[in-house]
């Protein structure tokens, strides 16, 4: 029985994605179809066909809208979720690296106390840039990435174009 519905589980698997990957063509296909069989039905009715078709497309089109917008905000907040996780790992993977500078920086010191100025220098540079990244992480975002995207692919055009 358990390996019946693992196996019925896999047949789905494919079918559920394949749905959802074109959901928003096959809501707009049976959109269709209802509102051809709704005047195909209302010419057989007392309604005229053209208000039959007029209020099933408004409805079709209302239901439509209500849809795409909840698909539309599920995967705003995919990608939101995808950012921060995002910022997280580079935050962690930022203060890392910080802390192992700092320990180099902390070894030089102690190594070479006649260099004190310049490692204190040292410091206070790899704070500023540590200030900088976190503000670069705390400002991604999708319009940030989208721009970073557009930024390099226009280099790399450039860049194709030239070597041609």
């Amino acid at each position: 029985m358990f390996n019946s519905s693992r196996s019925q589980s896999a047949i789905w698997k494919p079918a559920r994605r394949w749905f959802l990957n074109n959901i928003e063509l096959i809501l707009t296909a049976v959109g269709i179809g209802v509102i051809l069989l709704s005047g195909w039905v209302a010419s057989r009715s007392a309604l005229s066909a053209a208000t039959a078709t007029a209020i099933s497309a408004t409805v079709v089109g209302v239901i439509h809208g209500i849809l795409f917008w909840l698909l539309r905000r599920r995967q705003r907040r995919v990608r939101q979720e995808a950012i921060g996780q995002i910022r997280e790992m580079l935050e962690d993977l930022g203060k890392n690296r910080l802390q192992t500078i700092k320990m180099s920086l902390y070894l030089v010191q102690v190594r070479q106390p006649d260099q004190e100025e310049r490692t204190r220098q040292s410091f206070d540079r790899v704070y500023q840039i540590l200030g900088e990244m976190s503000s670069l992480i705390d400002h991604i975002s999708e319009e940030s990435l989208a721009s970073w995207r557009q930024r390099y692919r226009q280099t790399l055009d450039r860049v194709e174009s030239e070597s041609n």
